[in-house]
């Protein structure tokens, strides 16, 4: 029986633009600021209108594999069988993973997502 309160059962949805290197690896794009003011300011100053968060292989990995069908179980399960050796304990760290890409709007949860509070 599985437990709905358990962070491992979540499923993992994209919510932000993202993009692939000529490596193949991923980078997630989030937007500085929404103030008009402060967008011009950073435009006047040449600078780019975004930040760019490259990921690693194994959050390249789980980031393309949270398409919103599958746990983050069940995601790490098939990262254990693509990367054999390189993941250990890879349910824990996908867990703190997603989490803080809730936290921070690059994720959202699947309809059985968390509480109130979970992964803020």
């Amino acid at each position: 029986m599985q437990n709905k309160d358990n962070i491992l059962y979540y499923v993992p949805m994209q919510n932000c633009q993202w993009s692939a290197d000529d490596k193949g690896r991923v980078y997630l794009i989030k937007e500085k600021t929404k103030n008009k003011l402060l967008k011009k300011i950073i435009g006047w100053l040449g600078r780019s209108q975004d930040f760019h968060i490259h990921l690693d292989d194994l959050g390249t990995a789980a980031w393309l594999a949270a398409d919103g069908s599958r746990s983050i179980l069940a995601i790490g399960e098939a990262l254990k069988k693509e990367h054999a050796g390189k993941v250990e304990s890879a349910e824990l760290r996908l867990a703190k993973f997603f989490a803080m890409l809730a936290r921070d709007g690059f994720v959202r949860w699947g309809p059985n997502g968390p509480r109130r509070g979970v992964g803020e």
